[in-house]
């Protein structure tokens, strides 16, 4: 019997090896031996992240802030001030002329409505299109905005129009990203709580919820990373009296189904409830909200 050389041998264990321990090979995860599973993906040489301080322009020790987003250089903000009255909530603008330095004092957006809640903030990839739920159509319940933003400053606002294929007049519409032709959505019905649904952009059709990301709790805070291959958001699972935790997902294609969440641990020494995440494209920002200390506040982290 003819036996190969044994440098071949040697060779073809070796590659044998290779492809075993490869990212993705079974038994292996994405984050790469001795990283936890639930850690933020890092690319390389980014390291591990910063303890998370708080933004002290959206962390005001007598109000709620929540429902943060950023612009993709992570130098715009926009997040939601609960003003405690039954019109619910504002949204509020800062910014900072580069990552070192110090957000500016937020402003009131002027396309607020005093009498209705505007919330959950989301920019566009271009960072041109601010996407927000708002009551203003007053039928009782919230429903998706567009509002164009023609340079990065507080002022150059124009007036919200809705995205009609998205909205009902009895069922609640937040936390709206539209990512391709697709987009992800929080809606909530009286008996099912808030789910995540995705849905076409531009088409009535009916968007369906993601089964394999809902639970029997609440879902929201949805951000989807800019190729629409990673989700984040912010569950209340297991049981209705867990505290909301932030989870993440990702899939292979926009196609395919997207796997089972793993809870984000990279935050948890924080502790309180977590929630409205956000990731940088560059991978180097992270804010999302707490209530550690006693009210919702806004914290930062960075790597």
């Amino acid at each position: 019997m003819h036996r190969p050389p044994l440098w071949g041998l040697l060779l073809l264990a070796a590659c044998e090896a290779h492809i075993a321990g490869a990212p993705g090979a079974q038994g292996q995860t994405d984050a790469g031996p001795g990283v936890d599973a639930g850690a933020i993906d890092a690319p390389p040489g980014l390291g591990a992240w910063s303890t998370p301080v708080k933004i002290p322009q959206a962390s005001l020790t007598t109000l709620d802030e929540d429902d943060v987003t950023l612009s993709s250089n992570a130098l715009e903000m926009i997040f939601a001030v609960d003003n405690k009255t039954s019109a619910g909530k504002d949204l509020y603008y800062s910014s900072r002329t580069s990552a070192a330095a110090p957000w500016s004092a937020a402003i009131k957006l002027a396309f607020n409505i005093a009498t209705q809640s505007d919330e959950t903030p989301r920019f566009s990839a271009d960072d041109k299109t601010l996407y927000f739920a708002s009551g203003r159509a007053g039928n009782g319940t919230l429903d998706i905005y567009s509002v164009s933003h023609a340079s990065p400053d507080a002022m150059t606002w124009g007036l919200p129009q809705p995205v009609a294929a998205v909205n009902t007049t009895t069922l609640l519409e937040k936390w709206y990203m539209p990512c391709g032709n697709q987009y992800i959505m929080v809606q909530a019905t009286a008996s099912n709580g808030t789910d995540l649904v995705t849905g076409t952009v531009g088409s009535a059709t009916k968007p369906t919820p993601i089964t394999e990301l809902n639970s029997a709790q609440n879902e929201t805070g949805t951000y989807l990373s800019q190729d629409c291959l990673t989700i984040y958001f912010a569950s209340t699972r297991p049981t209705s009296t867990s505290p909301s935790m932030i989870y993440r997902s990702t899939r292979p294609s926009v196609t395919a189904a997207w796997a089972p969440p793993a809870p984000v641990t990279d935050f948890t020494m924080l502790g309180g409830s977590q929630e409205d995440p956000w990731l940088s494209p560059d991978g180097h920002t992270f804010v999302f909200v707490s209530d550690v200390a006693g009210t919702k506040d806004v914290y930062i982290s960075t790597r």
